[in-house]
């Protein structure tokens, strides 16, 4: 009729349909600004998953920096066999890098690792391989306070029959004598190239005299005592 007063929205289901539109932009503006602001915190602050791949790869990454080392390392000891003491302690050094480097990689396996059996066992292995590079390193160590008494021929002398032999039982090859065991002592022969056969041969059950560093206890020379019979 004339003169009616009519809504410029529209029919009512046209308002009802631009409500529900409204809302529907509304809430995907709202989930998009909620997911941005969860990336933004994720970002910020990474997840404890994050932070132990990345503490696991920065591991692994020490453990292969001193694998390298160790191939310098015994190429030094390889260049320096003509000075027994530097090249002994260039090949203890050699060997605490290797132990190091595998106690490192299982570490990093470690930390990686959601398995409990898994970080029981390479914790266990990093252990043992921790603690035979700090051995190689104590005896480098002992290498360096024999440098004088080497130099000097100032070796301990010592006479008696091995109470015990140890050899490296290698996979292939020679085999070598490692270590003369005695009562209270055990000296350390395997720089000498001894083979197991040549030992067996020459100084099995026999009274033997030995030179050796006093403070590593690496023997200078082994041979048979020809002196007084021992009782």
């Amino acid at each position: 009729m004339p003169g009616q007063f009519s809504s410029p929205a529209g029919p009512p289901f046209l308002l009802d349909v631009h409500d529900e539109f409204r809302e529907f932009l509304e809430g995907g503006a709202v989930n998009v600004d909620k997911a941005r602001k969860e990336k933004e915190e994720k970002a910020r602050f990474p997840s404890v998953e994050n932070k132990r791949e990345a503490i696991a790869v920065v591991i692994l990454f020490i453990g292969v920096f001193f694998l390298i080392l160790t191939f310098i390392l015994w190429g030094v000891s390889k260049l320096t066999e003509g000075n027994f003491i530097l090249s002994e302690m260039m090949g203890a050094y050699c060997a605490a890098s290797m132990c190091l480097c595998f106690g490192l990689i299982f570490l990093g396996m470690m930390v990686g690792t959601r398995n409990w059996f898994g970080k029981i066992v390479c914790l266990l292995v990093a252990a043992v391989m921790m603690s035979a590079s700090y051995h190689f390193l104590e005896t480098s160590i002992l290498l360096y306070k024999d440098k004088a008494a080497f130099e000097n021929k100032q070796f301990e002398k010592l006479v008696a029959i091995p109470t015990g032999v140890e050899y490296d039982d290698p996979d292939y090859g020679t085999e070598y004598v490692m270590e003369l065991e005695f009562d209270d002592l055990t000296i350390d022969i395997y720089n000498l190239n001894i083979s197991r056969n040549y030992y067996a041969a020459n100084f099995s059950g026999k009274p033997l005299e030995i030179a050796y560093l006093p403070n590593s206890h690496f023997a200078v020379s082994v041979k048979e005592y020809l002196g007084e019979a021992m009782e």
